[in-house]
């Protein structure tokens, strides 16, 4: 259907106008009205000479074609010719062509807008026959109640551009999107007829495009001089979704130029808090001191928005002009504002440079971040933000202060910090949220610090609040120490220590008072048993209460989980005020060669910053300290297999509150292991030189080092005769330096092999390859034999043969009978008839002989024919 429908656009089109029109370049963008109602805009540039079309054809993607009316250009009606002239451009041989038309579509899908006109501008080097070729471009709508409402980016720099021969060039499209979607740009290939690829269209060596940018690079143009025309796709992302194309078709002029282009030196990058005036200098320069002119583009300069440049301002070799705009709530988003510099020389040709800045206009932080505890949880609050298009806000939280500066492009809470999202709120004037620490309730003697990002409609995120601390009122015990004292099945000791409440509110809650330790087996508290009760009228009755040694039970396989709890009795009702619980340090080691590998678990309330690794010595009978590292395990290595080394952890931690002791030390059971070797050797590399003739297999090998464990003692050679088949131990390997196997007498030389090597406990490397090798089958019988009864030559068979499981041989005389068959693949036919047991008569006979040959894959059968000469002497 698109063909036929753009055929007729062709051929309509043609027949509109008395002489041509030569397109050089153009795109077709659309703006979304309402519902499934686009307006939709092309944009065609002309050379200077031409005829402009009163109107084009537009096919809309959904079947269905209108003529849109050019709405540009002089004034005046089309003349019965059907032409009129385009808008011309200040300072080029261009016209600028705009047409537009309105449609509604049936319903959502994604539909490719297009439209074909008759002729290309002649001698488009990279266009064979160019001015016969249509000019063809095509942009997809992608209707999709998803994604939201959708209007294409609007190019502001004109697709025609001059170029040097020898000098770098740049273009840039100076793509807009409004709706701050992410734009991204790729190289394609100039379309005509039907939309096809142009034949023999090429796409001279150099160009690319900055998928970024959109900075179409020709480094560097070498010739022949004239024009080139390129085509660029702008892609449209929403949220990581395809919401739409634009195909733009642009054409670069190359001269034999004798001056050098412009340069233009500014920002690349600024990021600016909502509110401020953006205020930097643009300069242009050319060192030829030609007359250099400045304009600008992008979507700060596009209304609504209110930029300030002076468009056009130049001077002799030098140009300088500020770019201003004050930004304001309404300008945040999550992808740049782009500004295309341009500065253009009054050389011969006219040369440009551009200059793209990305201004990136950021929501501003959060004010007056405040945490303040309510029992075990905290409430976090802050003002509504300045922005009203705000849609919510971000929590965020560590343990203790990081002291958080953002760089001025650095947005949100970065995962460096060691802040994590606890929580999100909803709506602009959400502006407080409850940490609960997702029902498990907050940890007593812990400052828990929060910074706030606010949200904003595209995903964008302001800059992070002022970090806020609070701390939980030090209403209850806090444990400190559930430290090992001594490591025995039945003997153990554990030492439990914490600090006395110091921020009860005794008139509120005026005891008398008791506290309550509890242990229980493993890391989590699940079946706790009441180790010893501490009784006081006073709170202060309690001050010297605050350690407890736990004897005579097992600390060498267990770990245990120790809670301390505050009881008050007000009233004459008993209650629990609270309390906090921490596990001991529990060890586990790994055994391997020449390698202990210790790790140890623990669950407590405040942070184990790092860890000193102690080893029994058994000369001086003292543990030495070998190792301080900052993570939970360690790995002790250069030992000997089958000696025994003891260890035990010292963990170092602390509270990030205030008045808190500090450092905690708490020391693990201690443990003993054994070093094994588990690990195998290297793997062998082996290859296989089969020799046929001599019916013998080869292998060779070398064994690698250095990257794996090298204590070989001897190898493994494993075989199997079929493909697929279970690999046998066919032989043994005691002498390292004998790296050869001669595996000979075979009657098959097919079979595959593998090499492994052993230690000397036995580990036995991974067969990490298979080598297999085939058989060469021979069998070939003789043209002619003399059954005379001499006893040389009066059996017909083959000459020496391999490799041969069976045959199926049939002879037959000159008139079709079979006088003689066998499967033997000796044959062995003495010249008699099967059936007579008669001499058959001298002459020639016909076979016809299936040989069944050995393979490494299987049996495969081959068929032979030939003649026999049978020959008696007289």
């Amino acid at each position: 259907m698109k063909k036929v429908i753009s055929s007729v656009i062709f051929v309509l089109l043609t027949a509109f106008v008395a002489h041509a029109t030569h397109n050089r370049a153009g795109e077709i963008t659309y703006r979304h009205i309402n519902g499934l109602t686009y307006e939709v805009t092309i944009t065609t540039y002309t050379i200077d000479n031409s005829a402009d079309r009163c109107e084009l054809g537009l096919y809309w993607g959904d079947g269905t074609l209108d003529t849109l009316p050019r709405v540009n250009g002089p004034s005046g009606t089309c003349s019965t010719v059907g032409a009129l002239m385009g808008e011309q451009i200040s300072g080029a041989d261009l016209k600028k062509n705009i047409y537009v038309g309105v449609h509604t579509y049936a319903g959502p899908g994604s539909y490719t807008i297009s439209f074909e006109d008759a002729n290309r501008n002649s001698l488009v080097q990279n266009i064979p026959n160019s001015v016969n070729i249509p000019f063809y471009v095509e942009t997809t709508l992608i209707a999709n109640p998803f994604y939201g409402n959708n209007s294409t980016p609007v190019l502001l720099n004109p697709p025609i551009d001059d170029a040097c021969i020898n000098q770098v060039f740049i273009h840039n499209p100076g793509a807009y999107d409004a709706e701050g979607d992410s734009l991204a740009y790729r190289l394609t290939v100039c379309r005509g007829l039907d939309g096809l690829e142009i034949p023999g269209y090429t796409t001279p060596a150099g160009v690319t495009v900055d998928e970024v940018t959109g900075d179409l690079i020709w480094d560097v143009p070498t010739g022949p001089l004239g024009e080139f025309n390129f085509a660029m796709i702008i892609y449209e992302y929403r949220d990581g979704q395809l919401i739409g194309t634009v195909t733009r078709d642009l054409q670069v002029t190359v001269f034999n130029c004798q001056n050098n282009p412009p340069e233009i030196v500014t920002e690349d990058e600024i990021c600016v808090e909502a509110g401020t005036l953006v205020d930097f200098p643009v300069t242009g320069t050319d060192e030829d001191f030609d007359i250099v002119t400045l304009t600008a583009t992008g979507g700060p300069l596009v209304p609504p928005n209110t930029a300030q440049f002076q468009q056009g301002v130049s001077g002799t070799g030098n140009v300088t002009t500020n770019f201003s705009w004050q930004t304001e709530c309404s300008h945040v988003r999550l992808q740049p504002y782009q500004v295309f510099f341009k500065a253009k020389d009054d050389g011969n040709p006219e040369l440009v440079d551009f200059h793209t800045t990305d201004i990136y206009v950021v929501g501003p932080s959060p004010k007056n971040p405040q945490a303040t505890p309510v029992g075990t949880t905290i409430n976090v609050s802050w003002d509504a933000s300045i922005c009203s298009e705000v849609t919510g806000y971000k929590i965020y939280r560590r343990d203790g202060y990081y002291g958080f500066i953002p760089d001025e492009c650095e947005t949100g809470v970065p995962a460096y910090t060691g802040y994590s999202l606890i929580g999100t709120t909803t709506g602009l004037n959400s502006t407080s949220f409850l940490d609960d620490n997702n029902g498990l309730d907050l940890l007593h003697g812990v400052d828990y610090c929060y910074m706030i990002v606010a949200c904003h409609p595209d995903g964008s995120e302001s800059y992070a609040s002022l970090e806020v601390c609070a701390e939980l009122k030090k209403d209850v015990p806090i444990i400190t120490h559930v430290t090992v004292d001594v490591t025995g099945s039945n003997n153990g000791e554990m030492t439990v220590r914490w600090v006395k409440p110091t921020e009860l509110d005794t008139q509120q809650i005026p005891g008398p008072y008791r506290y309550e330790l509890h242990r229980s087996t493993g890391f989590n508290g699940s079946s706790p048993q009441l180790l010893q009760t501490f009784n006081g009228n006073q709170l202060s009755d309690l001050d010297s209460d605050t350690i407890y040694v736990d004897t005579d039970f097992d600390t060498e396989a267990n770990a245990y989980h120790y809670e301390i709890k505050l009881f008050a009795t007000v009233n004459g009702d008993d209650f629990e005020v609270g309390g906090t619980d921490a596990s001991s340090v529990f060890q586990s080691i790994t055994e391997t060669d020449r390698t202990l590998i210790l790790s140890w678990d623990f669950n407590v309330p405040w942070n184990n910053y790092d860890y000193t690794v102690f080893r029994f010595n058994d000369i001086t009978q003292l543990w030495d300290s070998i190792a301080q590292v900052t993570e939970a395990t360690y790995s002790d290595t250069g030992l000997i297999n089958g000696e025994e080394y003891c260890y035990y952890i010292e963990a170092h931690g602390e509270y990030s509150g205030e008045d808190m002791p500090s450092p905690l030390i708490n020391l693990s059971q201690e443990l003993c292991g054994v070093p094994l070797d588990t690990i195998p050797p290297c793997a062998p590399t082996l290859s296989v030189l089969p020799n046929c003739s001599e019916g013998f297999n080869l292998l060779t090998w070398d064994l690698p080092t250095g990257s794996c464990d090298d204590d070989a003692v001897s190898y493994r050679v494993y075989y199997t005769p079929t493909l697929g088949g279970d690999m046998e131990l066919l032989a043994s390997i005691y002498n390292l330096s004998d790296t050869s196997f001669l595996h000979d007498e075979l009657e098959s030389i097919a079979g595959c092999y593998a090499l492994t090597s052993m230690d000397s406990v036995l580990n036995e490397s991974e067969i990490t390859d298979t080598i297999c090798v085939d058989n060469c089958p021979e069998y070939t019988l003789p043209n002619v034999f003399t059954p005379d009864g001499d006893n040389f030559n009066n059996l017909f068979g083959p000459f020496p043969y391999k490799y041969v499981e069976s045959v199926d041989i049939k002879i037959y005389n000159r008139w079709g009978n079979k006088v003689f068959e066998t499967t033997d693949p000796n044959v062995g036919w003495d010249g008699t008839n099967k059936d007579t047991k008669l001499d058959c008569s001298d002459g020639v006979y016909y076979y016809v002989c299936e040989v069944n040959e050995i393979y490494l894959a299987g049996v495969k059968p081959r068929v032979l024919k030939g003649f026999i000469h049978l020959l008696r002497k007289r």
